[in-house]
């Protein structure tokens, strides 16, 4: 079960239960809560009802018929549906907005500070939520997002490469006399990405050294046929060179030191290395379990549309199109 400090209301100040408050007291209490109010508008007031009104279910989400109808408002002006099966549903029900007490615009700006490497810690202090609050629309997302990569192809000039990130401390696997294992052993997490410069993927490979295998698995259906592959002279990408006919370039990075960066073939694929580790590190601490979840928001941020309120779109047109829902109790084993 949570911990009271872990879904503690960030609207709380030390004085609420006071009856007489001191000048100073009177005026933090005021204006942060003014803040906090600002921060949480009421859902009647946020104009969001036309939004969600705007997205017209296709069938019930119980029962999966197409004869259903309207039956009027909710007290949020939330268009309500009536099917033959005898259950009323809204345009929310069963997507991440299902049960919502908190507008979607707040959840905007919430996805505005993820997309700058802003940390669900921070954030959670700077929209004064509860972390539990901030940490469950995190998992929204990624339920979101879960089949982003699915169908992206990269082709013509593909830049790949696999880069590793240590598992936690309290899972680091060591050797009878306590020490760590050397090198690229499975407390190390491989992590391949790669781009066309149009688009990016990224995805966990498993732990320890990359092997022909697990890169075949992982990227053969994401690499248009016939591309070209430029790469660091890695053996384990040898059988998806050879299965999908690509050109490979090969470079070893000792080679192309003191290389502006416009003039180093790898530099693409490194910057994504760089991005990646800076997006990971706002993340510290996080469930390694989770890390594909992680890659792909790090995907979606990095993808075109480049604007984040774009962005923001996309997922809010991916929510109510291709709807999952996810429970707060669910999310935190509460009964």
């Amino acid at each position: 079960m949570a911990s009271k400090s872990y879904g503690k209301s960030r609207r709380k100040t030390p004085w609420d239960e006071e009856i007489e408050l001191t000048p100073t007291q009177d005026f933090l209490q005021t204006h942060y809560r003014e803040h906090y109010e600002a921060r949480h508008p009421k859902l009647s007031e946020t104009g969001e009802a036309t939004m969600i009104n705007s997205f017209i279910p296709t069938h019930c989400p119980y029962c999966g018929s197409e004869r259903f109808n309207k039956r009027g408002l909710t007290a949020n002006g939330i268009q309500r549906y009536g099917c033959s099966c005898g259950r009323t549903f809204l345009p929310t029900t069963y997507t991440i907005f299902d049960g919502r007490k908190i507008a979607i615009s707040e959840w905007m700006e919430y996805c505005l500070n993820l997309f700058r490497y802003v940390s669900i810690n921070a954030d959670s202090w700077n929209n004064k939520n509860a972390f539990s609050t901030s940490q469950y629309w995190l998992n929204k997302l990624f339920l979101t997002l879960e089949d982003y990569q699915q169908n992206i192809i990269l082709s013509g000039t593909v830049g790949l490469d696999e880069t590793y990130y240590p598992v936690i401390n309290s899972q680091i696997d060591r050797k009878e006399d306590g020490s760590k294992y050397r090198g690229l052993s499975h407390n190390q997490i491989c992590i391949g990405a790669a781009t066309d410069k149009q688009n990016i993927i990224c995805f966990v490979e498993g732990v320890g050294k990359a092997s022909q295998r697990r890169s075949f698995q992982t990227f053969s259906n994401h690499i248009a046929p016939c591309s070209t592959l430029i790469h660091d002279k890695e053996t384990a990408h040898k059988k998806l060179i050879s299965v999908l006919n690509l050109k490979s370039e090969e470079y070893l990075a000792k080679d192309l030191k003191g290389l502006k960066d416009c003039d180093n073939p790898l530099e693409p694929v490194n910057d994504l290395h760089d991005s990646l580790k800076k997006f990971l590190g706002a993340h510290s601490g996080f469930n390694r379990g989770r890390l594909q979840d992680y890659l792909n928001l790090f995907a979606f941020v990095r993808n075109p549309p480049f604007e984040s309120l774009e962005k923001v779109e996309e997922v809010v047109n991916l929510a109510f199109q291709n709807p999952k829902s996810l429970r707060y109790r669910d999310q935190f084993g509460l009964n």
